[in-house]
């Protein structure tokens, strides 16, 4: 149970076992999170006040990895 820093009186439960702890999605642990995961969005405001952005969630990949990202981010028209 995850309780609530920013988020006040709510309370978020852990992430399901075999998914990633921060976005409780399954990936490669060198892909980025998925930022588009409410749990991700959540978990990370409680954690830091305000909501995710791809950097975010592409802070702990290599520097290749996010290049790649960015750039087919890009190419859907998300801007960063």
């Amino acid at each position: 149970m995850i309780k609530g820093k920013h988020l006040g009186p709510l309370s978020l439960m852990s992430a399901a076992p075999g998914t990633c702890p921060e976005c409780a999605t399954i990936h490669d642990p060198e892909l980025p999170h998925n930022q588009q995961s409410l749990f991700y969005q959540y978990k990370f405001y409680n954690e830091h006040g305000r909501w995710p952005s791809w950097e975010d969630a592409m802070a702990h990949c290599s520097e290749e990895m996010k290049e790649f990202w960015r750039t087919e981010l890009r190419k859907r028209g998300v801007s960063l």
